[in-house]
């Protein structure tokens, strides 16, 4: 007789408890390998796939989709002879694979179609998002694993087309006559009812049809912790306007001879200018410890980097950023938030920031705002959506591309005679940008 096995919601990572089941993969009944996909689950700020432990048939469902789960909550029954694994039975949250700028070894053996291959989810979540087989891609990890660089260069090999066939070409048909002129109606028209696509419940209230939608376990955090930072503390937002003509410039003629799809943004210029602002005024790189009533100066600086994703606001941290150089800090950018909006991160990514900034322009039009401060930290600058502007230049107006700068600061430590300096020199490294090579 075939066993049976139950398998458990395994640890999603440091203080995490619970989550909401996102996606099933597998329906009852359904035959499953092992290390296949077998259920994603979201958490405050990743979201988990979870690969099955073991060989079989997925004998009973225990969770359904949208269920809140937690750790040791039993998820499934599988029915079968094959054995758990210890790295499924201990899964965490997927972390990304490798360095932006990391060059695949040579492959340990060339790959069997029709295998499988060896693979964290999010590898294969990156896999399934660019239409890689994995069984025909080698692995240039340890003992053959697939890592991101693997997946990225399969990706980018041309896959071969058929040679079009010539077809007869039909006769064209008789164009239609003109149309009458229609006479535009002057009655009035009724609206119809919104019928934007909404993941929820069909319901009613006194006023008429609603959808009911749970909130996400994301969004349940970004909620608590939006309201412990502005309740607690007080926020002084200064708001200024950096001329970066010089730097878009300079910006768009370079090109790395080393690294030629190397992207910089603009973004990572601000992030080099910021590192270089707290090394020079640790007071906005600072924790206030109220337990011993002391101020924490950060002898490192972790920028976190607010990114919008389908799920809500994340702020994967880029660490030890004051030791990169404007390009380093590109290609972790890239990286970051690549990962991010792929959920393919661990929520330990999204910790030790002790500065945030958040790229509000790259949403839209936006120009200036009030940055929210991440508890624990003292400060965070919004940066909005850089545009053409009339700009006086000496005693001429010239046309200038301005960035808006919005900074937020915790007015229980930091005072304006310490944020000033500090994002004058931010403006100064911007509007002058030969400062970045000192």
């Amino acid at each position: 007789m075939a066993s049976t096995f139950e398998f458990k919601l395994p640890d999603l990572g440091e203080g995490v408890h619970e989550g909401r089941v996102l996606r099933l993969f597998a329906a009852e009944g359904a035959a499953i390998n092992e290390d296949s996909p077998l259920m994603e689950v979201e958490t405050d700020k990743a979201a988990v796939e979870i690969p099955c432990p073991r060989t079989g048939t997925i004998a009973k469902w225990h969770v359904a989709e949208k269920d809140l789960v937690f750790v040791g909550n039993v998820m499934v029954t599988i029915a079968g002879d094959g054995q758990a694994t210890a790295e499924a039975a201990s899964v965490t949250t997927p972390t990304p694979d490798v360095e932006p700028a990391r060059t695949p070894a040579a492959p340990h053996a060339p790959a069997t179609p029709g295998r499988r291959t060896p693979a964290s989810p999010s590898v294969r979540r990156l896999a399934r998002e660019h239409g890689v087989d994995l069984s025909i891609v080698s692995g240039s990890g340890p003992g053959g694993r697939l890592i991101r660089a693997d997946v990225l260069a399969a990706a980018q090999q041309p896959t071969p087309t058929p040679t079009p066939q010539a077809a007869p070409v039909a006769p064209a048909a008789p164009a239609p006559p003109p149309a009458a002129p229609t006479q535009l109606a002057t009655t009035a028209v009724t609206p119809a009812p919104l019928r934007a696509e909404l993941d929820g419940v069909e319901d009613t209230n006194e006023y008429g049809a609603i959808v009911r939608s749970d909130l996400t376990q994301a969004r349940k955090t970004i909620a608590r912790v939006m309201s412990e930072a502005w309740a607690t503390i007080p926020h002084v937002t200064d708001c200024n306007d950096a001329d970066i003509t010089q730097l878009e410039a300079m910006r768009r003629e370079f090109t790395d001879p080393s690294a030629p799809e190397r992207r910089i943004t603009t973004l990572a210029f601000v992030i080099r200018a910021v590192c270089r602002a707290l090394v020079k005024h640790p007071i906005l790189n600072a924790t206030i410890d109220w337990t011993t009533q002391s101020v924490v100066y950060h002898r490192y600086v972790n920028i976190g980097i607010g990114i919008e994703t389908p799920r809500g606001l994340v702020a994967p941290v880029i660490r030890d950023a004051h030791t990169m150089g404007v390009g380093h800090i590109a290609d972790h950018l890239a990286a970051i938030t690549h990962n991010a909006r792929a959920g393919s991160f661990s929520i330990e990514d999204t910790r030790g920031g002790t500065y945030t900034i958040s790229n509000a322009g790259a949403m839209g039009r936006t120009r200036y705002s009030t940055p929210i401060i991440t508890p624990g930290q003292v400060a965070c600058l919004a940066v909005g959506r850089a545009r053409k502007m009339p700009w006086v230049v000496g005693d001429a107006i010239e046309p200038r591309l301005i960035l808006p700068l919005s900074h937020s600061m915790d007015h229980r430590l930091v005072d304006g005679g310490r944020e000033i300096p500090f994002i004058e020199h931010v403006m100064d490294d911007l509007e002058h940008p030969m400062r970045f090579a000192l």
